[in-house]
């Protein structure tokens, strides 16, 4: 009976190690947020469409990155494993896609919204009737999928991951609306976080599984 559930944990700690043991995972994760947090600046040095095609630019360089990264250095210390099709390997997926979706949301909001003009009519202008709905959504969206993943793939850091980002878009947004802000702090704050916490994770990682060719 303890055969089939020795054999879930060997394979969800192969997806624990080939996924988030190396760092890159944060990293990206944290650039990609730190690119949100200052899209509002570039925005008005570029103009929106312009800067919507450098965050894709971007964004793209930074994925290309990290696939280059794990295949020259975290696979030449664990393998590589041919994962199966299975259905743990399917709600990655799943989550991976929607997040997508939703990180591109982000930046179509921020894209499509008319931004803070620096004139002397909007401070006159009362910024409490603005409905934050739609921040709170992600809110409670962010922190599920985070904590879907968390739970899927035993890394208990994405519960703190999920939650603290959704806080801190919603932050950020009260800010840019109530004070005037044009860096998204909040925001830029959580994806330090994040980023530190992968440069720790990846350093922590080489010593770990050194090269072959180190240790003679």
């Amino acid at each position: 009976m303890s055969q089939p559930y020795n054999l879930s944990q060997i394979q969800r700690r192969t997806y624990q190690m080939i996924s988030f043991e190396d760092g890159l995972y944060d990293l990206l994760l944290g650039i990609t947020f730190m690119f949100l947090a200052i899209y509002p600046v570039t925005r008005e040095l570029l103009g929106p469409i312009w800067n919507f095609v450098l965050f894709l630019s971007l964004l793209a360089l930074t994925i290309v990155a990290q696939l280059l990264v794990r295949h020259l250095v975290s696979e030449p210390r664990i393998g590589y494993v041919r994962l199966r099709k299975t259905l743990t390997l399917r709600v990655l997926f799943i989550i991976i896609v929607v997040m997508v979706v939703i990180t591109f949301g982000l930046v179509l909001l921020t894209l499509l919204s008319p931004g803070l003009e620096p004139t002397s009519s909007l401070p006159a202008e009362a910024p409490g009737e603005r409905s934050y709905l739609v921040e709170f959504i992600t809110l409670l969206v962010m922190g599920g999928l985070f904590s879907a993943m968390a739970y899927v793939f035993g890394v208990r850091r994405l519960y703190f991951y999920g939650w603290m980002v959704g806080l801190a878009y919603l932050a950020s947004v009260y800010m840019e609306h109530n004070a005037g802000w044009i860096v998204l702090i909040p925001t830029a704050i959580a994806a330090g976080v994040i980023l530190i916490n992968g440069i720790v994770l990846f350093l922590r990682f080489l010593r770990k599984y050194p090269l072959r060719a180190e240790e003679a």
